[in-house]
């Protein structure tokens, strides 16, 4: 459960709501209002960790959560989702708060995205495409790209500081 610490009458509160169980996309699933919820419950909401999540993700396909955590708020395409995992590493259930509205909804990589300049982003492309492709050319592996271009913006990135 972790964050807060949960009273016994909140976790009853948490586990009864109206979930979806198991689905395999965030359409599908079941929701609430978020002005039905009482004070106390919305705060341990609030309390739990959040996850940005692609509006098209197979939420069967998400496997990495902290099973010790049971409760997170899920973010996508301007919704919120309340995830209970019951101990498991994917949202077993799921249900959306309908009326949820938290500045944290945005996310970050759009937010950054919309600042930079066209003009820096084409280059930014042009260039990663450019390296991608002579290194494939020498026989360098996927992963082996990607990692050494993680390297190289860590690098940039701490001289900026």
């Amino acid at each position: 459960m972790k964050a807060k610490e949960i009273t016994e009458n909140i976790y009853i509160k948490l586990v009864s709501l109206n979930y979806s169980r198991k689905e395999n996309d965030l359409e599908s699933v079941n929701s609430i209002n978020w002005f039905d919820l009482d004070g106390e419950l919305k705060s341990h909401i609030l309390s739990f960790p959040t996850r940005h999540v692609k509006f098209d993700v197979d939420l069967m396909d998400i496997e990495d959560l902290d099973g010790e955590q049971q409760f997170y708020l899920f973010h996508s395409n301007g919704n919120s989702y309340l995830v209970d995992t019951q101990g498991y590493s994917y949202p077993r259930y799921i249900v959306e708060l309908e009326g949820f509205d938290d500045s944290s909804n945005e996310d970050p990589f759009e937010m950054m995205n919309g600042l930079i300049r066209i003009a820096d982003e084409n280059i930014f492309n042009s260039v990663v495409k450019n390296l991608t492709y002579d290194l494939r050319e020498e026989g360098f592996h996927q992963e082996d790209i990607e990692t050494f271009l993680q390297v190289l913006l860590v690098k940039a990135i701490q001289t900026t500081k």
